[in-house]
């Protein structure tokens, strides 16, 4: 099969890294995979390197002439089976992009709880959650032109933990919380590091990802402000987040908004237990009382409560992390998430479906 992707970004996030894994998995299983994005962007570097094909595309806005024009010759010249965009803007070209070639069928993947628009020439949509899902349902799109496939990450080798936690400076003395995403307020890094004013001394906090953002020198500052600065650090971007997991005692999650949470699959490979803000899809990656402990958003008095319970009880760590890598094996690995992706392909190619909303 033939498959042209299509995203719009010059960051790094939880689409960019699905597009980037969903299209190395669907290269290596024998498909014949391009990749539509902005030069000189993460996603461009980083599919270059594993072999794939790009396409430089800008697409500045929703009516970028020149980007339409481009992406519809190279469909013309490809002739893909599908053409597969990702975000609002990904799914808006991906619509009108496939009707450069008779045989492509256009899918697209709604990755947020806000998305619905601009997906209507789309014949099948791929939510990332049932909470997405549900969130499109509300804005009209049709029940059976939605599949849910949920976002999976590769599994990773055991490692040895003490050696990880020597690599990251981690003391044994010391209980090891992280959190790995971008420094936006969505995330809620702000409300973890509330929380840990009120847990004991020996936990401390590990912030992976770029503070160089605005929101992510808030953070610094209130961790001075709140005279936590000597129990919070900042490791920085790391491209090899899973295989130092490992090396923590308990992920933590704060966000306001969340599709589904790629870093929650991670920890979940890894077999961390979990305390997560039940936002969005996060139930459907957190178990609660199985794989870890939810807790309401925006109260980091509760989610000090929480943590606090789980760093009393080692053995019920354990137990949750240990389930919660069950769960991943189940339902969130690389295996999953292209099985689910081929059978929406060959639903969008075998049964069109109608156009829904401009």
């Amino acid at each position: 099969m033939r498959i042209v992707q299509i995203l719009h970004s010059q960051g790094y996030g939880g689409a960019e890294n699905h597009a980037l894994v969903l299209s190395r998995a669907l290269h290596q299983s024998g498909h014949e995979v391009s990749l539509a994005c902005p030069e000189g962007s993460w996603l461009e570097r980083n599919a270059s390197q594993v072999g794939l094909t790009v396409l430089p595309l800008r697409m500045r806005g929703l009516y970028d002439l020149v980007s339409h024009w481009r992406l519809r010759r190279w469909v013309r010249a490809e002739r893909p089976d599908i053409v597969h965009g990702h975000l609002i803007r990904g799914a808006y070209y991906a619509g009108w992009a496939a009707q450069a070639w008779a045989s492509a069928a256009p899918v697209c993947t709604a990755h947020a709880t806000t998305a619905y628009k601009h997906m209507g020439r789309c014949r099948r949509i791929i939510a990332v959650s049932q909470a997405v899902k549900n969130h499109m349902l509300a804005r009209g799109h049709a029940d059976a032109l939605i599949d849910v496939v949920h976002n999976g990450m590769p599994d990773v080798p055991p490692a040895e933990r003490q050696a990880r936690r020597a690599e990251l400076l981690i003391p044994p003395s010391h209980l090891a919380l992280v959190l790995v995403g971008r420094f936006v307020r969505d995330k809620g890094q702000d409300l973890v590091l509330r929380a840990l004013g009120g847990l004991p001394e020996h936990v401390h906090l590990y912030f992976i990802g770029d503070p160089q953002t605005s929101f992510g020198q808030e953070v610094k500052a209130l961790a001075q402000t709140e005279g936590l600065a000597h129990r919070v650090h900042f490791l920085g971007y790391r491209q090899d987040v899973p295989r130092l997991l490992c090396a923590f005692d308990l992920y933590v999650s704060g966000s306001r908004r969340e599709a589904l949470g790629l870093s929650l699959v991670e920890a979940s490979a890894a077999g961390l237990p979990i305390v997560a803000t039940a936002v969005g899809g996060v139930p459907e990656v957190v178990v609660d009382q199985h794989t870890g402990l939810l807790v309401p958003p925006d109260r980091p008095d509760i989610l000090t409560q929480s943590l606090a319970q789980l760093i009393d009880q080692p053995s019920n760590r354990q137990t949750l992390g240990r389930q919660g890598r069950q769960h991943y094996l189940r339902q969130f690995t690389v295996e999953a998430m292209l099985a689910g992706t081929l059978q929406t392909y060959e639903r969008a190619r075998t049964i069109p479906g109608t156009r829904q909303i401009p």
